[in-house]
């Protein structure tokens, strides 16, 4: 079977998503990486199974398993993003809380060389996406989770970008280390357990999604406490991700707490961003 009739095979059973099955082909294959070594091998043999580029194919438009769970890689904004076992893979919601970031640093910070710290950082994509965008800050990267560590590691230098990492418990090992930072950024693992659907439940772990009973605990506590990290607390930003249903009582805490903060929905118009900005 020919990569072109492979690929017609698949798309006549699923009938959908070109994208997901070339990069499932691009996945298997040794030779055939990107559209132009597909175009040129086309009409030449298959260098795997056809039955494992089926399979694949099935996870993802009959199970939903996540397409960056399958190939262990995937794309996030001009990076090249490896993702290690039970890692969580980044999503289009991300590319988006990282564009309203790389905003209002702009806005904020200009050129100044600054220092960064991306909390919870999974594969590292939004600390690295930073870094691609602000070349002269100090970028560190932190996650609890040693395979984390060596997940950003690793795609720090496949990317050819250098970041700080450190192995901790997010917040407490910058307190305890005594670390200050300019800009926080966070997608913490903040899916309340009644949102939580198969497709978080069945491929990932679920402490990626939720460690907590109330998944506000982690704002309250990092907002409260950013004194403590925070190099100058009159210029500062804290950029988290957020679900939309946490927003009305975010909004509350932080009125009641004399915070100044921005919401942002984003495509879909969902609130994804929550901005924490100078005392």
């Amino acid at each position: 079977m020919t990569f072109f009739e492979a690929f017609n095979k698949i798309k006549k059973n699923h009938s959908t998503n070109d994208l997901v099955i070339f990069e499932i082909i691009f996945y298997l294959s040794k030779k055939v990486k990107d559209k132009v070594s597909y175009i040129t091998n086309r009409n030449k043999q298959i260098d795997f199974k056809f039955k494992d580029l089926s399979s694949r194919c099935d996870e993802y438009f009959i199970s939903n398993k996540p397409l960056g769970s399958i190939t262990k890689n995937t794309r996030f904004l001009g990076l090249d993003i490896d993702v290690f076992e039970n890692i969580l893979v980044p999503r289009n919601d991300t590319e988006f809380v990282c564009e309203i970031a790389k905003e209002k640093i702009n806005e904020k910070f200009k050129n100044k060389n600054i220092e960064i710290v991306d909390l919870c950082s999974g594969t590292g994509n939004i600390g690295l996406f930073l870094k691609k965008e602000f070349k002269e800050a100090k970028v560190t990267c932190l996650d609890i989770n040693p395979v984390s560590i060596k997940n950003i590691k690793h795609n720090a230098n496949k990317n050819k970008i250098s970041v700080n990492t450190i192995e901790g418990d997010y917040f407490e090992t910058l307190i305890n280390n005594k670390l200050k930072f300019d800009v926080i950024a966070m997608n913490p693992p903040y899916v309340a357990k009644h949102e939580l659907d198969d497709t978080m439940k069945n491929y990932e772990l679920e402490i990626s999604f939720i460690n907590s009973k109330k998944p506000n605990d982690f704002y309250y506590n990092i907002i409260s406490k950013r004194k403590n990290v925070i190099k100058n607390i009159n210029d500062y930003l804290m950029i988290f991700e957020i679900s939309s249903t946490q927003k009305s009582n975010l909004e509350k805490w932080l009125i009641k707490n004399n915070i100044n903060f921005e919401f942002y929905k984003d495509l879909s118009k969902k609130y994804r961003v929550l901005i924490i900005s100078n005392d």
